[in-house]
């Protein structure tokens, strides 16, 4: 129903067999959701007879917002790092937009996003020389490391330490660290038990392994970020 939704105020006049086309479904079922849609307020047309049409009147119907977890969660963190940034403009609104997009949010989705970004910490900035020495981590990684966080699967990578030594990991992505603009993954690395800090410039040839799921462990993060009560507050807002 929603991805109806989302293919009607994205055309203007079609059909119900062209939008049962678009959708792979039955247009019984586009007759059936077309029902829904009408009862959230939404205020659909319909051209009765042969090469009738369907559209959605734009001005009449309530317009929502669908957003995911990852989308929630890149708007938080974008937000949050806007108010570390005092220069910016419009920096100070960024706290009262997200307030109320946090508010528009149903308790659970509320709870699931609190739950994930609970986890992720904003610090300082990194020094110069740290700077310096970083780049930027692979694109595919960012897809892969978002699927493991928040869905709380390990990893497999390749990782490369300050010294050039390469060696292969297996870990519990825990939580994240941004120091901007670099970033960590605060991990137990599964083979030596152990709590471990990953730059994530340095990760290459990074594997999901889905059936290794962990629960969030906050001594994980607490080993490698003692200070993590302070650093959240400002990230989180208290």
């Amino acid at each position: 129903m929603d991805e109806l939704e989302h293919l009607l105020r994205g055309r203007g006049e079609t059909t119900v067999a062209d939008v049962a086309a678009a959708l792979s479904v039955s247009e019984r079922t586009v007759f059936r959701d077309l029902a829904l849609l009408r009862e959230r307020g939404l205020v659909i047309a319909a051209d009765s007879g042969p090469g009738g049409g369907i559209r959605l009147d734009r001005g009449r119907s309530p317009h929502r917002v669908l957003l995911t977890l990852a989308e929630v969660v890149s708007l938080w963190l974008a937000a949050r790092l806007s108010q570390g940034a005092t220069d910016l403009p419009w920096s100070g609104a960024a706290r009262t937009g997200l307030a109320k997009l946090l508010g528009s949010l149903a308790r659970p989705r509320a709870a699931e996003l609190h739950a994930l970004c609970r986890r992720v910490i904003v610090g300082p900035p990194a020094s110069e020389s740290v700077r310096a020495r970083s780049a930027a981590p692979e694109r595919e990684f960012l897809g892969i490391f978002e699927r493991a966080f928040s869905e709380r699967c390990g990893l497999r990578f390749d990782y490369t330490d300050q010294n050039g030594r390469r060696s292969h990991r297996h870990i519990e992505p825990h939580g994240l660290l941004v120091e901007p603009p670099v970033w960590y993954v605060l991990a137990r690395d599964i083979d030596k038990g152990e709590p471990r800090m990953f730059r994530m410039d340095r990760i290459s040839r990074a594997k999901t392994v889905p059936d290794a799921r962990f629960v969030a462990d906050f001594a994980v993060i607490d080993a490698q970020v003692p200070d993590r009560g302070r650093w959240h507050a400002l990230a989180a807002g208290g």
